[in-house]
C-alpha cells in the first residue's frame, strides 16, 4: 500500500499546488504557468507514465488512473495515447517502430535540427501527424493491433474534463500557457532520455529538476514495472551521464549529438 498512498499523497499535493498558481494567475501574477509546467509535467510522470505500466497499484485500475489524471489537467485525449504509444516506445526503444525516434523524426532532425525542434516545441499538431504516419505505416500494423485505445475511457475522459472545467472556471490563458510550457518540458526530457553523444548508450540516466525518478531511466528501461519512489531513490546513488543543460547545449550546437540506435 506504500506506494498508491505515497502516490495518492504527493498527486494531491502537486495538483493543489496548480491550483494556487491558478489563483496567483487570477491575482495579476502571470508568471506562475511557469511553475505550473513543472508540476504538471511531474504529475504526469507519477500517474500517467506510472499508470501505463501498472506501477501504481499493480492492477487495471492504473488505466483509470492515468485517464483521470490527464482529464484532470485538461488533456483528455493524452492518457490512452500516451499509454498505447509509450509501451511501444518500450518495446521498440531507438528501432524504426520507436514513435519516440521515428524515421521521419530522425531525418527531419539531420537535415533540419532547428524545425524539428521548433515542431517538437508545439503542442499537438507535430505529435499527431507521428500517430498518423505510424497508424499508416505496413510494418506498424501488427505493433498498432497489439494495443487498443480504449473508447470508454476516452470519451469519459473528456466529459470528466468538461466538467471539471465548468467547475473551476480557470483562466483560459493559464490553461494554455501550461500546456505550452509542459510540452516544452516534456520535450527536453524526451531528449534528455534518449539522446547524446555516447553512441554505446541505448539511453541515460540523468538529473531532471522536480523528475521524480524518471531520470533513472536506463533502470526504468530494464524494469518498467518499478514505482517512480523506487526509481527516485535508485537515483540518488547512481552516476548520472546527462541533464536538461548538457542536452539543450548539444542539441542546440553540438553536431555531434544524435538519437541513439539499437543496442
Amino acid at each position: 500500500m506504500l506506494i498508491p498512498f505515497t502516490t495518492l499523497l504527493f498527486a494531491s499535493l502537486l495538483l493543489l499546488s496548480i491550483g494556487y498558481f491558478m489563483s496567483l494567475y487570477e491575482r495579476g501574477f502571470y508568471w506562475t504557468f511557469i511553475p505550473a509546467g513543472f508540476f504538471a509535467h511531474s504529475f504526469l510522470i507519477i500517474t500517467v507514465h506510472d499508470g501505463s505500466h501498472k506501477a501504481i497499484t499493480k492492477t487495471k485500475f492504473d488505466r483509470l488512473i492515468v485517464n483521470l489524471s490527464s482529464s484532470l489537467i485538461f488533456i483528455p485525449f493524452y492518457g490512452e495515447h500516451y499509454r498505447k504509444y509509450h509501451l511501444i516506445h518500450h518495446g521498440y526503444t531507438n528501432t524504426d517502430l520507436d514513435p519516440l525516434s521515428s524515421t521521419i523524426s530522425k531525418e527531419l532532425y539531420q537535415k533540419h535540427r532547428y524545425l524539428y525542434i521548433f515542431l517538437e516545441a508545439i503542442p499537438v499538431f507535430y505529435t499527431f501527424y507521428l500517430i498518423f504516419d505510424f497508424n499508416n505505416r505496413e510494418n506498424t500494423k501488427k505493433v498498432n493491433n497489439a494495443l487498443k485505445i480504449n473508447r470508454i475511457y476516452f470519451i469519459l475522459s473528456i466529459c470528466i474534463s468538461i466538467i471539471w472545467f465548468l467547475i473551476i472556471k480557470p483562466p483560459v490563458y493559464f490553461v494554455l500557457l501550461t500546456l505550452l510550457l509542459l510540452n516544452i518540458i516534456s520535450a527536453v526530457r524526451n531528449w534528455c532520455e534518449h539522446m547524446g553523444t555516447s553512441l554505446e548508450h541505448k539511453t541515460n540516466t540523468y538529473w531532471f529538476p522536480m523528475g521524480f525518478g524518471i531520470g533513472n531511466h536506463d533502470v526504468h528501461h530494464e524494469h518498467p514495472n518499478l514505482s517512480w519512489l523506487t526509481l527516485t531513490i535508485g537515483l540518488l546513488k547512481r552516476d548520472k551521464n546527462s541533464n536538461p543543460i548538457k542536452t539543450l547545449r548539444g542539441i542546440l550546437f553540438d553536431k555531434s549529438f544524435t538519437f541513439y540506435k539499437i543496442k
